[in-house]
């Protein structure tokens, strides 16, 4: 079959595939988040929304082993249940539309859900109210919803983590735990849908170390300069990627 060939597989998409990856890694491992913000609309350009959240989700979760194990006892576990579950419960109902929808208008919701979060952070607005249980659970919901038919729900756990009271190390490590869920469980639906080829899986392998790198360098960068700039470049971030992912 053509389509086998190494041409098709070695060419300059998974060379720019490969550079996105390490600065998203870079990007993953000072942040906690952001795993997918900037490659999934670079692949889905590339190979559409499918396999770029498909890739994204392989080498989210190996990239993201390491910051799990470095965070975990500084996460909030009580904060964390509540959103953990809306994202697992409402993650397939949203990767049910990804599956069924024109992918012209994911790539395109894609953009106006990052803008939505971009416009906000630039209206300096933040959530300065209670925490409990049913607003974290549907923080959960509308993240699990949002990343099932795009692949970019980080920034819902992000805006609702970064206006907390909680030191750096706290938010960030709430991120993280929060991502590793949400990407597992998009990567089940993924399998569910039949999602993974042979392409898929053999990309996101190359993809993946350069990824690695950069989220072993974002976490060495995290530690000579957590507090003072966490959030601004956290909140950077998000609004370059909201503007520049509606350019592409």
């Amino acid at each position: 079959m053509d389509e086998f060939t190494l041409p098709h597989l070695f060419n300059f998409g998974l060379v720019i595939g490969v550079v996105i990856a390490f600065f998203n890694g870079l990007i993953h491992g000072y942040t906690g988040f952001g795993g997918a913000l900037l490659i999934v609309p670079v692949l889905t350009f590339l190979y559409g929304p499918v396999e770029a959240i498909g890739i994204s989700c392989i080498i989210a979760i190996i990239g993201g082993v390491r910051l799990v194990f470095e965070t975990s006892r500084q996460a909030n576990w009580r904060e964390l249940t509540p959103i953990c579950t809306g994202i697992i419960v409402l993650t397939p109902v949203g990767a049910w539309f990804l599956f069924n929808i024109d992918p012209d208008l994911v790539r395109r919701s894609m953009g106006v859900f990052i803008l939505i979060f971009a416009l906000t952070l630039l209206s300096g607005w933040s959530y300065n109210g209670s925490r409990g249980t049913m607003l974290s659970a549907l923080v959960g919901s509308v993240t699990g919803l949002i990343n099932g038919l795009t692949g970019v729900g980080g920034p819902t756990l992000a805006l609702y983590y970064l206006s907390s009271a909680q030191s750096a190390d706290v938010q960030r490590a709430n991120i993280v735990m929060c991502i590793m869920v949400l990407t597992i469980a998009m990567f089940c639906a993924v399998i569910i849908g039949d999602g993974y080829s042979y392409f898929v899986i053999i990309r996101a392998l190359i993809i993946a170390p350069a990824y690695l790198i950069g989220v072993f360098s974002g976490a060495w960068l995290f530690k000579l300069a957590p507090e003072t700039y966490f959030k601004k470049i956290a909140l950077f971030i998000l609004v370059i990627t909201g503007l520049s992912v509606l350019a592409v």
